[in-house]
């Protein structure tokens, strides 16, 4: 055995077992277990306690376990990056020119929709079973709380990796792992380089967008006074042409005014000489006087077509009035709307600085978003990838188990062999390590129906697994590759038929002893003991 080695115990007790469980009646619970499974035309041609060969390699806080006999073969898929360097190299290169920055991040946007390749990795001989190593982490913590040395003759299954070999093994998980960090660090370096890039231009936007204000700025602060003194002149004109219109226009209308007021006097003088003519007429109608009635009605005719022309002269003049008032109206309105036209022509100058000056900071801004989006849209990319990389790392770190070992040690996993002959073939059944369990409570069952149980049935209650997965891994991995490997078999039939323990010189009183602590306990009738005993013994 290597100088640093640690033995595991076979059985363990259950924490509420009291009675101790010595290796007497675990060799003989194993003879129980082994002659229930033999049939009645097999022999059982040995038993033998081996060890199956562990590698426990430190790594950081933790130790990766290795298999000795490399029956396990992993794989592992690593996924490779995109071509980093390329991307990197574009960015770059798209420091001093923003368009040709905007076409590497358009181009790049396909480049982290997902990783390159997929590669298998082979990785022999490292257990991953999640399930596994958490049992092995805690079989191993028992046995170091235990303090338990293994004692007898201990034999161990030639492993095919030594020392080294299972360092070197170790060492390529440690160099996926760190390939995989370095992977992690590439596309952290490469979120980082964009957003400094992108903070870069973004930065000599808002320089550019501050530079363009300050220049229209400038521009408006020289037009201004100028547009302001020209919009001056033109409404001091417009006011001075509308004055003079407005006087024109007051003097007809107030002549107008005047004749209209000197025929309206003149209507009212006519209406009362109609009404004195009316009155002499009707005294010389009721005097039957036909020539004074002539003469007045003469009159009173002649003084209501004056009337009549006054009339009308009034409403021609109230015509002409009303005409003057609109056209005067209607020409000022055609002064300001002339003179208001070459007022937004001038005051347009400034405006249009305006808009110009609003439209290259939108069309910056514009560009800033869009510079965003794509760098947002591509960080979110790669941080996928990288959180994706960063569970593989976890992935890796999650096959140690939390022990840690000074140097590689072996670990010497303990197992029974039982080889069964049949005429010239053999069987080969396995038994991994065990719990022992407590009789209080289960010897009372296995009384009250005592002829229910069979002797196997017994055994198993009080010796269950200990772990699931490393009967698995010692059961049907063991079997699996003894049939599939002659040569395997026929080592591992040698190596246990040369450390038989029924050939052990020890044997009888072993099982003797072993058959009367489980008779005594509970878990055999006395008269299956004596068979055991006449059969092996």
């Amino acid at each position: 055995m290597p100088t640093k080695s640690l033995l595991l115990p076979y059985t363990v007790l259950e924490k509420y077992r009291k009675k101790k469980f010595d290796e007497n009646m675990e060799l003989s619970a194993i003879i129980c277990l082994a002659e229930a499974k033999r049939k009645t035309h097999e022999k059982i041609s040995f038993i033998s306690k081996l060890h199956y060969p562990l590698w426990a390699v430190p790594w950081e806080d933790g130790c990766l376990v290795i298999d000795g006999l490399q029956i396990l073969s992993p794989t592992f898929t690593y996924l490779t990056l995109p071509d980093l360097e390329c991307f990197l190299n574009d960015i770059e290169r798209g420091q001093t020119v923003r368009e040709q920055f905007l076409n590497s991040l358009v181009k790049h946007a396909r480049t982290f929709a997902g990783f390159s390749e997929i590669v298998d990795i082979p990785m022999k001989a490292i257990v991953v079973d999640k399930v596994l190593l958490s049992d092995f982490s805690e079989y191993v913590e028992e046995t170091i709380l235990l303090k338990t040395d293994a004692t007898g003759k201990i034999i161990l299954l030639p492993p095919k990796l030594d020392k080294d070999a299972a360092n070197e093994n170790a060492k390529k998980i440690l160099e996926l792992y760190a390939r995989v960090q370095s992977d992690i660090k590439s596309l952290e370096h490469a979120a980082d380089t964009l957003n400094e890039m992108m903070q870069f231009h973004q930065q000599k936007i808002f320089r550019e967008i501050e530079l363009a204000n300050n220049v229209f700025e400038e521009e408006i602060d020289k037009v201004e006074p100028i547009v302001e003194k020209q919009v001056d002149l033109l409404l001091r004109d417009r006011d001075a042409k509308i004055e003079k219109m407005n006087k024109a226009a007051e003097v007809e209308l107030n002549f107008r005014l005047r004749e209209k007021e000197k025929n309206q006097r003149e209507l009212e003088r006519l209406e009362l000489k109609r009404g004195e003519y009316k009155g002499k007429l009707d005294v010389r109608r009721g005097r039957h006087d036909k020539l004074g009635v002539t003469r007045w009605e003469q009159r009173l005719r002649i003084c209501e077509n004056k009337i009549f022309k006054v009339k009308q002269s009034i409403h021609n003049l109230s015509v002409h009035i009303e005409k003057i008032c609109r056209q005067n109206q209607e020409n000022t309105n055609e002064v300001k709307y002339v003179y208001q036209a070459s007022i937004d022509i001038e005051r347009k100058k400034i405006i249009d600085i305006k808009v110009l000056q609003e439209s290259v900071a939108k069309a910056k801004e514009t560009e800033n978003e869009k510079l965003r989006l794509l760098t947002s849209h591509i960080v979110g990319l790669i941080e996928q990838l990288r959180e994706q990389k960063s569970l593989h790392a976890e992935e890796l770190k999650s096959l140690t188990i939390p022990w840690q070992p000074e140097q590689t040690i072996l670990l010497g996993v303990p197992f029974y062999l039982v080889g069964h002959k049949t005429g010239g073939k053999y069987l080969y059944r396995v038994y991994p390590p065990l719990r022992t369990m407590s009789s209080e409570g289960i010897i009372k069952k296995i009384e009250r129906a005592l002829l229910t149980f069979s002797l196997e049935s017994r055994i198993n209650l009080l010796s269950q697994p200990r772990s699931k997965a490393l009967n698995i891994m010692l059961s049907i991995t063991l079997e699996k590759k003894m049939k599939t490997d002659r040569t395997f078999e026929e080592k591992l039939r040698e190596l246990g038929a040369s450390n038989n323990l029924l050939a052990d010189p020890k044997f009888k009183e072993a099982l003797t002893i072993g058959l009367e602590e489980l008779k005594t306990e509970g878990w055999i009738k006395p008269e299956e003991g004596s068979i055991l005993l006449k059969t092996y013994a």
